[in-house]
């Protein structure tokens, strides 16, 4: 039954915000791979595949949007649905983001994590 899960991979640097929603996800059902940097987060998303990945754009090694962009360029991984969660709100970012095939582009002060998840289930 476990190879039913949808994996889903958070990059994310803050490891209060990984924790909180890999802990959400994994009550909603998901299996969740964690990254704490965006080179990390390449590297699992190429190799594991996931369902979906939540991506945020600061982030130590490689930015959110530099490895987007290097995920969208790659077969496997364009076709993996992306959720940008960050703290920047200027709309450049967002365009960038969903020109680069992000399906989203959400501030994290504007949504719960019941949001985010609600969103990630609607990509999905």
């Amino acid at each position: 039954m476990a190879q039913n899960k949808q994996t889903i991979l958070i990059i994310e640097d803050d490891p209060l915000l990984i924790k909180m929603y890999k802990a959400k996800l994994v009550s909603e059902g998901f299996e969740v791979l964690t990254a704490g940097d965006g080179q990390a987060g390449l590297d699992l998303a190429l190799s594991k595949t996931p369902d979906g990945i939540i991506l945020d754009v600061m982030m130590p090694k490689l930015s959110g949007l530099d490895m987007l962009r290097q995920l969208s360029q790659d077969p496997k991984g364009s076709k993996i649905p992306v959720i940008v969660l960050s703290n920047l709100s200027q709309s450049d970012e967002a365009q960038q983001a969903k020109t680069l095939g992000a399906k989203a582009f959400l501030v994290k002060a504007n949504f719960t994590p019941k949001q985010v998840i609600e969103r990630v289930k609607q990509y999905l």
